[in-house]
């Protein structure tokens, strides 16, 4: 055999498995669908027990049926979000101003809401480095400490003492700005603080990372946290900075429902984000940002920077909302009563007033206090968004997870029967291994490039048996 064929061969090969890598690192989102297709796994009826005692807090069962409780805490002027998950994680949001009654007022909500056992958060997330959004978490994560914890791009420094370093200063950017506060570098402190169960893990918050995006529960109880932005490494100089911008813009999602969360992130984050979204649609890239198709649309929407006339632009609903969807969806506002800065601004209640957002749908923590918005099990077992006493999807008529606001219920089947709510994805199992697409796929491939690589010895040596043949004669 002529060493160019032995060649031909052997790059031949390498350039099939190649192929077959990429088809299947692009099959990777459709996982779902090939799975159902491929029979490897199916829906089964469950009959779902609304008398069932709901889950919250890091001690919950792990019986399907998972609720979302989304808690915008009432700190006055400033942020803190509190959530349980479905799969019973638990998470906050920024932590306030860094007051005393603050403490007290996040203290309080904890343990009136949280299980008498809470010990932890799974994860923390601080959006910037401002006092009214980290002043209090640190106080928050030494006596409940985080797993995981996301921080911003921004490095934390004492003014007094040379001798200090961040902690996580590795991981941030080389451009990356400082500030000098006390709160931010004491929050910062407490996210790597080591604790008796655990080692923290801390993240410094990159939307193109995509192992940063959280996912927990499985089948129809799976949910999604995602980051969208910052999309910029900074935002100014030292002596010229908008700290609210570096603020995430994150979508969480759970059966069919989303919330949109963005701290104070103001009109160029929010730009950043909208240009990214709408070159998705031809940059020929497959990404989390294709998902912000014409149909797309959030439930609830927290205002960034307490309402400001600088965030929650038009450009930026238009993105994560239908015409329709934004006249359903709750906005939330966290402002203190009669602050300082005027916060909600009248030009942004101006906006949801023109896109015909009823009152009813703004809620302002100066207004009602806490704030809980729930997705959970209606008596029929089908899922629905539920602020107090009114909910939204299910059994009220408008399907579950009516993500456009049209009322047609998103139903894959397109009947609107909300069956799926009593569906239960189902995987078949081989050897007490679950037949998901992508251990499939890559074990399949995992035999193909042994396969391969053993086709491409024996070539190799059979070139080489050849070649001490010919030299024998």
């Amino acid at each position: 055999m002529s060493k160019q064929r032995v060649k031909k061969i052997v790059f031949t090969d390498i350039v099939v498995l190649i192929i077959i890598a990429v088809a299947l690192a692009i099959s990777m989102p459709y996982s779902l669908d090939i799975e159902l297709r491929l029979g490897l796994a199916y829906y089964e009826e469950v009959p779902i027990d609304p008398q069932a005692e709901s889950r919250s807090g890091a001690y919950a069962s792990a019986v399907g049926g998972g609720k979302l409780a989304v808690h915008f805490v009432d700190v006055g002027q400033g942020d803190c979000t509190i959530i349980e998950l479905p799969d019973g994680k638990t998470m906050i949001i920024d932590g306030a101003k860094n007051e005393r009654s603050h403490e007290t007022q996040i203290q309080t909500f904890i343990d009136e809401n949280l299980p008498a056992e809470f010990k932890y958060f799974d994860y923390a997330i601080l959006t910037h480095p401002d006092s009214d959004h980290c002043g209090s978490l640190d106080y928050v994560l030494q006596n409940y400490p985080a797993r995981v914890s996301y921080r911003p791009n921004v490095e934390a420094r004492n003014s007094k003492d040379d001798n200090y370093t961040d902690p996580g200063k590795a991981d941030l950017s080389a451009d990356a700005l400082y500030k000098t506060t006390v709160a931010y570098r004491v929050c910062i402190d407490s996210m790597y603080a080591a604790n008796d169960d655990f080692t923290p893990v801390v993240h410094v918050t990159d939307p193109d990372d995509e192992s940063q995006t959280i996912t927990g529960g499985t089948g129809d109880d799976t949910y999604t946290y995602t980051f969208y932005s910052p999309l910029s490494s900074k935002y100014g100089t030292v002596s010229s900075v908008d700290w609210n911008e570096y603020s995430p813009i994150m979508i969480l999602e759970y059966r069919g429902f989303k919330f949109a969360l963005s701290g104070d992130a103001e009109k160029k984050n929010e730009a950043e984000f909208v240009e990214r979204v709408q070159a998705a649609a031809t940059d020929g890239v497959t990404d989390k940002y294709d998902a912000f198709t014409d149909d797309y649309c959030v439930n609830v929407i927290k205002a960034g920077h307490h309402g400001s006339r600088t965030s929650t632009s038009q450009g930026y609903l238009d993105v994560i909302t239908t015409e329709n969807g934004a006249k359903s969806a709750y906005y939330i506002i966290s402002c203190g009563d009669g602050n300082s800065y005027g916060h909600p601004h009248d030009e942004t209640l101006a906006r949801l007033d023109a896109m015909g957002v009823p009152q009813e749908n703004i809620l302002r923590t100066d207004v009602v206090g806490d704030i809980t918005i729930t997705v959970e099990a209606d008596e029929s077992g089908a899922y629905v968004l539920r602020y107090g006493d009114k909910q939204t999807g299910g059994s009220d008529g408008v399907g579950d997870g009516d993500n456009d606001g049209n009322g047609d219920g998103d139903d894959p089947d397109g009947d609107d029967d909300a069956v799926d709510a009593e569906k239960r994805l189902v995987y078949n199992k081989i050897a007490g291994i679950e037949l998901k697409w992508a251990i499939v796929a890559w074990a399949c491939y995992a035999v193909l490039a042994v396969a391969v690589a053993v086709h491409i010895a024996v070539v190799i040596a059979t070139d080489g048996n050849d070649e001490r043949g010919r030299r024998g004669r």
